[in-house]
C-alpha cells in the first residue's frame, strides 16, 4: 500500500467508536467547506496526516497553521474525527486512498461515517421544500426527514468511493447532500449540512458566517482553488518555486 496514516499525540485506541466526518472538493465545494469550518469552529486538534505516494506538492498557511494536503483532526469533547482534505488525490489513487481511510475506519470500529457533498441544485423539482438530499448504507441506523437522493442519479469522484466502500466493509455511513449551485462555490449549503449534522450529535456550531459573509467566503476560496489549479497544471519547467 502507498498510502499511510500517519498519527501524531495521540494513540490509536483513543479513536475508537469515534465518529467519522469528511467531504471534498467537488460540487460547490460543500464538503470542503463544511468539514473546514467545523475544524475551526470547534477548535479541533490535528493528530495525523494521510501521506499518499504522490503527494501533491502545493502548502500554504490557514487559520490553525501550516496546511497540508489531507490532514485528520480530533475533537476529543464530542468524540469527532474530521479528515480534511485541501485537494483531491490524483484519480490514479483514489481508490486506493479511499479503500485504506474506510478499511482504517473499520478497524476503529467507528460509531458513524457522517459524508458531506453537493447535489446540483437543478435536480431540485420546483414544487420541493427540501433542500438536502441523503442516502445511508445498509449498516446505518440513521433516517433523517428528507427525500432520499432519486434513484438513478450517479455519485462519482472520492465521495461515491468512501460510500462504496464503507458498503462493502458493513460500515454505517450516511451521506447528506444539500441542493448546491454546480457553477460557484456555494457556503449556504455548507451551512446546510452542517446544520443537519448539529441535529445528528447534538453539537451547536453556529452556521451564521456561512450564510451571512458567503459572497467573502466565496471569493477567497474561489482565488485560493484559482491559484492552486493554475499551479498544478504548469508544465514542470514553467513553475516557479519558493
Amino acid at each position: 500500500m502507498s498510502i499511510k496514516i500517519l498519527l501524531k499525540g495521540i494513540d490509536e485506541n483513543e479513536l475508537k467508536n469515534v465518529t467519522f466526518i469528511s467531504g471534498f472538493r467537488t460540487l460547490g465545494e460543500v464538503g470542503y467547506i463544511a468539514t473546514r469550518y467545523m475544524v475551526l469552529k470547534l477548535n479541533m486538534k490535528r493528530v495525523g496526516f494521510v501521506l499518499t505516494k504522490y503527494l501533491r506538492d502545493v502548502t500554504f498557511l490557514d487559520e490553525y497553521g501550516l496546511a497540508t494536503p489531507f490532514e485528520l483532526f480530533y475533537d476529543k469533547n464530542n468524540h469527532l474525527l474530521v479528515l480534511l482534505s485541501h485537494l483531491l488525490p490524483f484519480q490514479k489513487e483514489m481508490n486506493e486512498f479511499s479503500e485504506k481511510i474506510i478499511k482504517w475506519l473499520k478497524k476503529l470500529e467507528v460509531n458513524n461515517v457522517i459524508l458531506i457533498g453537493g447535489l446540483d441544485k437543478r435536480y431540485k423539482g420546483e414544487n420541493e421544500n427540501y433542500n438536502l438530499r441523503w442516502l445511508k448504507t445498509s449498516a446505518s441506523k440513521i433516517t433523517l426527514n428528507y427525500p432520499l437522493m432519486e434513484k438513478q442519479l450517479l455519485m462519482i469522484g472520492p465521495l461515491a468511493l468512501f460510500t462504496i466502500y464503507s458498503e462493502i466493509e458493513d460500515l454505517p455511513a450516511v451521506v447528506l447532500l444539500p441542493y448546491a449551485d454546480r457553477d460557484r462555490i456555494d457556503p449556504a449549503a455548507a451551512a446546510v449540512a452542517i446544520e443537519e449534522i448539529n441535529k445528528l450529535l447534538n453539537l451547536k456550531i453556529d452556521v451564521t458566517e456561512l450564510y451571512e459573509d458567503a459572497r467573502k467566503i466565496e471569493e477567497e476560496l474561489q482565488r485560493q482553488l484559482e491559484l492552486i489549479q493554475k499551479e498544478l497544471n504548469r508544465n514542470v519547467s514553467d513553475r516557479v518555486y519558493m
